[in-house]
């Protein structure tokens, strides 16, 4: 019978079944399937609540001997340094000195909420009830002066690792926005990586406009689809180049090039530098690219044109000139089509809106900052950002 033989394959078997057998394994195999897969999923879950509720009572219990011994110099890193060596022979590389820094600066950092016994997972003594009562001593550290706060009960898909890429982040304004993206977006360790290397935080704190972001943070698909406007960001922060007072164009491109690696580091790790002041030869004329990259993801020349001064029609043209040139003469077969990136001071949307919405190229428009603005502003849009996101 052909739904018998078609079950027989699905079983992986070469004994034949009889109807009723097959409809029982069919009918039973989708429910065992599931009740595995919700057993796998509470113990990696499980694991991952006590892991970090471990990690962070061993970065507790160092702390508290640390600070309880101030008139010792050199304790903490001697101490550190002989409890990694010992338990590193008994338990391996994961209680290593290095990771024993990160469990001391956890604790420092942050505050579990109803921590889970590490042994049975029932909860144990709050941090709020141990510090009133002196069991668990306040960290001395500035930065610490308002830890972030963890609830196991709602956090429980943030795994250790989740929380390590979070304690590289030193800016403490830093490190609490990307935790509360983490925990409102629910980003696997990966997104979170990518997030940060995108300078999510800069963009929002930069942005002139809050509302857009939010909006384009919440239209994007999956993070490994590539996007040539994903692979751009605005504004860009240029604060390294170290310009002051009037410059000119050229005074950009020279920063830009003694501080390349800096630049490369700001624009993407799927960025390589190709040449400056690329040469187009159109009819008699002699046309100069500022910059030109080439795109690793997107597999594509990355036509870069830099302004001082606000984005104005001419500009689209000029990058649309070069484009063109582009894609005729350096265009290789395997490859997109050439991008271009106007790098300006300042723009105003419906301009961008409007001369970008046709044309035969893709291109983007992002402004570019030489410092950041006043902290109460960054903060305000910080704010915005996170309620607008929430509220989407």
């Amino acid at each position: 019978h052909p739904e018998i033989e078609m079950k027989t394959r699905e079983l992986g078997t070469t004994k034949p079944l009889t109807a009723s057998l097959a409809k029982g394994v069919a009918t039973l195999l989708p429910e065992i399937r599931s009740l595995i897969e919700e057993a796998r999923h509470r113990a990696i879950t499980g694991a991952n609540l006590s892991m970090v509720s471990l990690y962070w009572n061993i970065g507790r219990i160092i702390s508290t001997e640390v600070q309880n011994a101030p008139g010792r110099a050199g304790y903490g890193e001697a101490l550190l340094a002989r409890l990694g060596e010992r338990l590193n022979r008994e338990y391996g590389n994961g209680f290593s000195e290095r990771n024993l820094r990160d469990m001391r600066r956890f604790f420092e950092l942050f505050q579990i909420r109803q921590p889970l016994d590490a042994e049975s997972g029932r909860q144990v003594l709050s941090v709020e009830t141990a510090v009133a009562t002196g069991t668990i001593r306040q960290p001395l550290d500035a930065e610490s002066a308002v830890p972030i706060h963890i609830d196991l009960a709602r956090h429980l898909h943030l795994g250790w690792t989740h929380y390590r890429i979070l304690l590289g982040i030193a800016d403490a304004r830093q490190r609490r926005f990307y935790f509360e993206q983490v925990c409102t977006q629910r980003w696997s360790k990966r997104e979170l990586q990518r997030q940060i290397a995108g300078a999510l935080f800069e963009r929002v704190a930069l942005s002139s406009d809050t509302r857009a972001l939010v909006k384009l943070e919440k239209k994007k698909g999956a993070p490994e689809i590539a996007n040539y406007r994903d692979a751009f960001k605005d504004p860009y922060l240029l604060d390294f180049l170290g310009l002051t007072g009037a410059y000119s164009e050229k005074d950009l491109e020279m920063a830009i090039i003694s501080n390349l690696q800096q630049f490369l580091t700001e624009l993407g790790s799927d960025f390589c530098f190709i040449r400056r002041q690329y040469r187009m030869r159109i009819d008699d004329d002699d046309y100069y690219l500022d910059l030109l990259f080439y795109h690793r993801t997107l597999r594509c020349l990355v036509a870069v044109d830099l302004k001082i001064g606000p984005f104005v029609a001419g500009d689209k043209g000029q990058m649309d000139l070069y484009l063109s040139w582009l894609k005729r003469h350096e265009w290789r077969e395997n490859e997109n089509e050439p991008v271009g990136l106007i790098l300006c001071t300042s723009k105003k949307r419906q301009h961008v809106e409007l001369l970008l919405a046709q044309g035969p190229h893709k291109l983007q428009v992002s402004e570019y900052l030489t410092k950041l603005p006043d902290r109460k502003v960054l903060g305000d849009r910080l704010k915005l950002y996170g309620k607008l996101l929430a509220d989407a």
